[in-house]
């Protein structure tokens, strides 16, 4: 009987791997090619060449398929040198309910528009961002490999190879080794694929869990009657095949990106009876200014991409959040809010001898020393400083304390030299179609030395 393999050691070749398993015995014989021992040492020996090439995917061969041997087979036998060569066919086969899976991905990962993931590894390896194109590349290497040595797709049937070990007596010793070359190519890539895809199958269970619990939070936020969002508006666009949909059933809808996340886009819609001229100007300024609003009530509608919205509010802070939106405002009465602040808006006009305005957008009353609250129009203001406003606004402070947003697109090198100028020697500059955003908060289009 021989005992357990007390010894183990290998060195890469060209092609594969060298084994060599020491078999202690005192038999003057060599084993027989299909010797338990034997056996069992090859099949050790196969996995290690596998999971040798496995290391970068921290995984092993027998996580991933079974490898069993067909019946081995005697090549040939050396009497003189107690030799014994022998052939066997080794399979490899993935779980079955993993098949379908690595076809998906084996698809994928030759489709042509695989491609356009290496451009845009490229443009975020340019940037400083991660490249996932030498991954993607071994990727594809290792399919092309395989279907080169299988001939033909991946099916469902194990994958069959040769291998030939021989069997002799150790020099100068008592014991037997079983020594074999292992070429792992083909089967190699088969674990591979396998690897591979097991990683995208755990990579789009984890994406599932989280759109799961995003989509539970906007059902029990939707139900609350009380989600508010702060977004940024894109357009006024409808979203539907009919262009015009929104204006035939009395909606006021725009397409807007979430502030929280600051990629998520979505379409809302807003009864068009509770946007009025001067509402519709604020929403319209915080567009081209690109500044937060916060919409209230928001809540699903049967099209997923389409959530219909109660109220809104362009009232926003010094630092451009908006204010409606803040955690813990939600507490407060919205009905109450907009109720009052017609009552002082209303207050306000009849005060200035003006006609009352009314918005749905819960805003704070305009103090003595705001500009006025008339639609668009053009006015004289001291300007005391100007700043960069984001990537994508200036924001000019005027004597009186508020701030006037405007487009950096917009302005021209001979409005920055006008500010300077007017700073300088403190004279007002006209600020070219003014419209009010909140209390304290404006937009124009442009500037002149004159009105």
């Amino acid at each position: 009987m021989f005992k357990a393999i007390r010894m183990r050691f290998c060195r890469w070749s060209c092609t594969g791997a060298l084994f060599v398993s020491v078999l202690a015995g005192c038999a003057p014989e060599a084993p027989p090619c299909n010797d338990a021992e034997v056996t069992s040492s090859l099949l050790e020996m196969l996995h290690q060449a596998h999971d040798d090439r496995l290391k970068d995917l921290q995984v092993k061969s027998k996580d991933l398929a079974t490898i069993s041997l067909d019946a081995p087979e005697v090549t040939a036998y050396d009497d003189k040198l107690k030799t014994r060569s022998c052939k066997v066919t080794y399979r490899v086969q993935a779980p079955q309910d993993r098949v379908p899976s690595m076809f998906k991905y084996m698809n994928a990962i030759q489709s042509p528009m695989i491609n356009l993931m290496g451009n845009l590894g490229a443009l975020s390896a340019a940037f400083g961002g991660p490249d996932p194109r030498k991954e993607l590349a071994q990727q594809q290497t290792d399919a092309a490999v395989f279907q080169q040595w299988n001939q033909g797709p991946l099916t469902s049937d194990p994958i069959r190879k040769s291998v030939a070990y021989r069997i002799q007596k150790e020099e100068g010793g008592r014991d037997f080794v079983v020594r074999t070359n292992v070429d792992v190519t083909g089967s190699l890539q088969y674990l591979r694929i396998a690897a591979l895809t097991d990683v995208q199958l755990k990579r789009q269970a984890e994406q599932d869990k989280v759109q799961l619990a995003k989509q539970a939070e906007i059902d029990r936020l939707s139900a609350s009657g009380n989600w508010r969002k702060a977004v940024v508006i894109l357009d006024f666009s409808t979203g539907h095949n009919d262009p015009y949909h929104c204006s035939k059933n009395k909606l006021y809808c725009m397409q807007a990106r979430d502030v929280e996340d600051g990629k998520t886009i979505v379409r809302y819609e807003l009864d068009a009876q509770k946007v009025d001229e001067r509402g519709a100007e604020s929403l319209l300024a915080s567009q081209r200014s690109g500044q937060a609003v916060c919409l209230v009530g928001v809540q699903k509608t049967q099209n997923p991409l389409i959530f219909s919205v109660k109220g809104y509010s362009t009232f926003r802070n010094q630092k451009g959040e908006a204010v409606d939106c803040l955690p813990g405002a939600e507490k407060e009465n919205w009905a109450a809010l907009v109720s009052q602040t017609k009552k002082e808006e209303a207050a306000a006009a009849v005060g200035s001898g003006a006609a009352p305005a009314t918005t749905a957008a819960a805003t704070a009353p305009p103090p003595s020393n705001a500009l006025p609250s008339t639609g668009p129009e053009s006015l004289m203001s001291l300007i005391t400083k100007y700043e960069p406003c984001g990537e994508e606004a200036v924001c000019l402070h005027t004597g009186k304390g508020n701030v006037v947003w405007m487009q950096a697109s917009m302005m021209r090198r001979m409005d920055y030299a006008l500010l300077d100028k007017a700073i300088s020697s403190k004279t007002p500059v006209c600020l070219r179609d003014l419209t009010r955003t909140d209390a304290k908060n404006f937009a124009a289009d442009g500037l002149d030395s004159a009105c």
